[in-house]
């Protein structure tokens, strides 16, 4: 449902208030030229009026964007304003739609005929998650003579899902950090290889896609046999690992929103290089109940960021909670620990065995911002 407001811009209270001054001018002394004069500016006002509200009427908006986003990844949404009116045009107006955390799209067009449509891109990146249906967006302009503003407010159903942005923690690009544990290999190490050694004689039995091409030109040149590249042996990496977040604090530690979002950033970048390393994954957190989550194939991956582009921070998250499931945990199979809460603060208060790996938060920041909704963006956007 559409909601028309306006109100008088500074063009048109100057020319309401000359059309006061003469109309009592007149009065006063029974002009009637001015008070002619007066009477014509009330009626240009007034015309100015039923036209400019009749030109944003009658126009439906659209937006060609991706339903599902990855935070700060920037993209080039395209904004349609599609004039249904099959008379008159419309002229000098301005599209804003509100999406999550006050990001803004706006495009202006100054005419669009009718039965046609205008279009333009605006490129756009969400700093945050989020999910929303509903987008709020207005559509204004100043036509004609700008005497008026006029608004017209609508409500725009596009189901947009912004996965949360991944961030690496440095805790698991240390070498070694996930291979402390004896845990089987997994299949495929064996086949892979490890760090560039450098180059050797042809010995009998190495693969042909081993041979450097360019090392063998040269030697070849000189009398000499094919060169081969050498590799180290493959590292040692589980088969499985299991990542528990929780937002336990022994030392009731102040909540804010802010290390939540730094939180759940560390808990999907640790799943994404999880992954790269071809390591199978199981998810356990207590504000999804402690139900363990799969994120082996493509599919499962991104349900679970799905689910973590909408999820709420756990309220009330007890120590006996979440010993019970540490305790049940693999003691062959590494886990990882990630919290909301500062790591000194519930470290020492659970008893965690030798392969468990824990992510300190402290290792990036977030600017603390005050939440805004799409809706105050939208009251607030010029």
């Amino acid at each position: 449902m559409s909601k028309f407001s306006n109100k008088l811009a500074p063009r048109g209270s100057y020319c309401l208030g000359i059309a006061i001054g003469l109309s009592i001018a007149g009065l006063m002394i029974k002009d009637g030229v001015l008070i002619t004069i007066a009477f014509s500016a009330i009626t240009l006002l007034f015309c100015c009026y039923i036209l400019g509200r009749r030109n944003i009427a009658n126009l439906e908006a659209s937006v060609m964007l991706p339903s599902r986003l990855h935070a700060t990844k920037r993209y080039q949404p395209h904004l349609s304003l599609y004039n249904k009116r099959s008379l008159l045009d419309a002229f000098n107006v301005k599209l804003t739609i509100a999406l999550p955390h006050g990001t803004l799209l706006a495009c202006e067009t100054p005419w669009i005929a009718a039965q046609t449509a205008s279009s333009s891109t605006c490129p756009i990146a969400i700093p945050m998650r989020a999910t929303a249906l509903d987008h709020p967006y207005k559509i204004t302009s100043f036509f004609p003579l700008s005497f008026f503003h006029f608004s017209r407010h609508q409500i725009l159903q596009h189901p947009v899902t912004i996965y949360p942005r991944s961030i690496t923690p440095m805790e698991l690009l240390e070498h070694g950090s996930l291979g402390q544990c004896t845990v089987p290999l997994q299949n495929a190490a064996i086949q892979d290889s490890g760090e560039p050694r450098g180059v050797r004689s042809f010995q009998p039995g190495d693969s042909a896609k081993h041979i450097h091409w360019p090392a063998s030109a040269r030697s070849l040149a000189q009398g000499h046999g094919i060169r081969i590249r050498e590799y180290d042996p493959p590292g040692q990496l589980p088969e499985h690992c299991t990542l528990l977040f929780h937002s336990f604090s022994a030392d009731r530690e102040m909540m804010r929103e802010d290390t939540f979002e730094r939180a759940i950033s560390l808990l999907a970048g640790t799943i994404k290089h999880l992954r790269n390393l071809k390591i199978r994954v199981t998810v356990i957190t207590d504000f999804l109940g402690w139900n363990p989550l799969k994120s082996d194939t493509r599919i499962q991956y991104y349900e679970l960021l799905a689910l973590l582009a909408d999820c709420q921070r756990a309220i009330g998250t007890q120590k006996h909670e979440l010993q019970q499931v540490i305790d049940q945990l693999s003691k062959n199979e590494p886990s990882i620990f990630i919290s909301d809460m500062h790591i000194d603060a519930w470290k020492s208060s659970l008893n965690t065995k030798a392969n468990h790996l824990c992510i300190d938060i402290r290792q990036v920041r977030f600017p603390h911002k005050k939440t805004v909704t799409p809706k105050q963006a939208l009251a607030k956007s010029a």
